[in-house]
């Protein structure tokens, strides 16, 4: 793991920063795929052909013809599950109450505001952005000061979301310059995936949005509709960005839904009007897209019968792909979620997926 130690002078030059701890984090690694440790410098493609090839060929040609002197084989695309080398700062600000994560390198880099469910901290998301940030995307994992009696209400909240949106791209000294003020992602999971839906319907800086299960009801102990407005399908159609939403259905009933019918993932696909993309988890839970499902506040939703593993690490791969051919305009991102790459996943049984509108 590399450590950039330019990050330790990072407060210092930030507006409204207070103070700053910068730190090496240790991932999760329950989290990690089975796979071979990223080389530093990973960009998210590799240095050879994948096929065991080195990167050059037997340039002898005893016949003179017109072979290429080197191997013209093409390398294979990059794995959007594969993580890369990748810097944590957390910082401590009168203007943004966030951890970010930032890539290694000068940028410029597309900004991920993450928002966390209800009443759960952004420390139950940090392989996510640990993920994204290997990936080139400054990613800002996002507190709330929520509450079951009190507290900001969704629609505060969302007005939250514009103010640091205001902030990371208002000034180039920002993170040392290395955001892409002109790419915006708004993501969250339950609460937070309806709270990045809500601001994307009101702000056209946003390029893309993921909800995570987004839930669009208001909190346990209700609130009026202006505190607490409803997204879907009230305001789905004012959402021009593309769409990628995850979900499952085992926390859709019951005698406390964390996830209710009618005001879950499949609600805000139902009403989206732009592109969109739903993968719908068969076996998961609400709790298992965070990266301790077994939380205190977890235990309120029932429990599915996947691997949250498995479930997260779909997550982030596809979410990725999605970032490289919305964000990026990579084609190879592009033909991955068109072709073999989501269907190699998809036909593993744990989800399915549809999509709409052009996706």
């Amino acid at each position: 793991m590399r450590f950039n130690l330019a990050l330790l002078t990072l407060c210092a030059s930030m507006v409204g920063c207070e103070s700053s701890d910068t730190i090496t984090y240790d991932p999760i690694e329950e989290d990690r795929p089975d796979t071979v440790e990223p080389e530093d410098d990973y960009e998210g493609d590799d240095s050879d052909d994948g096929l065991g090839n080195d990167d050059t060929s037997d340039s002898t040609d005893d016949a003179g013809d017109d072979r290429p002197d080197e191997d013209d084989t093409p390398e294979p695309a990059p794995d959007p599950g594969q993580l890369g080398s990748w810097t944590v700062s957390m910082l401590s600000s009168t203007e943004v109450d966030a951890e970010i994560y930032l890539p290694n390198g000068d940028g410029p880099f597309p900004l991920v505001l993450f928002s966390p469910g209800f009443q759960l901290s952004s420390v139950e998301y940090r392989s996510y952005a640990e993920h994204f940030a290997s990936w080139g995307y400054i990613t800002a994992l996002v507190n709330f000061e929520d509450s079951l009696f009190g507290g900001p209400t969704h629609n505060e909240m969302q007005l939250t979301l514009s103010d640091m949106m205001d902030w990371f791209t208002s000034d180039p000294d920002v993170l040392e310059g290395t955001a892409d003020t002109d790419s915006l992602v708004l993501m969250g999971h339950s609460m937070g995936g309806k709270l990045s839906l809500l601001r994307a319907s009101y702000d056209s800086r946003v390029d893309a949005v993921v909800g995570v299960d987004p839930v669009d009801s208001a909190p346990p102990f209700g609130g009026s509709a202006t505190d607490y407005p409803s997204v879907a399908p009230e305001r789905m159609n004012l959402i021009s960005a593309p769409i990628l939403l995850f979900g499952e259905r085992t926390n859709a009933r019951g005698t406390f839904p964390c996830a209710p019918e009618g005001e879950n993932f499949q609600a805000y696909y139902e009403s989206a009007t732009g592109p969109v993309m739903e993968v719908d988890f068969l076996t998961a839970f609400h709790m298992s897209f965070v990266d301790n499902p077994s939380c205190l506040f977890c235990l309120a939703c029932p429990a599915g019968t996947d691997d949250p593993v498995v479930t997260k690490a779909h997550v982030r791969a596809i979410t990725t792909a999605f970032l490289e051919s919305e964000i990026q305009g990579e084609a190879w991102a592009t033909e991955w979620l068109a072709g073999d790459g989501l269907e190699s996943l998809e036909s593993g049984g744990t989800f399915v997926t549809q999509t709409k509108n052009g996706f």
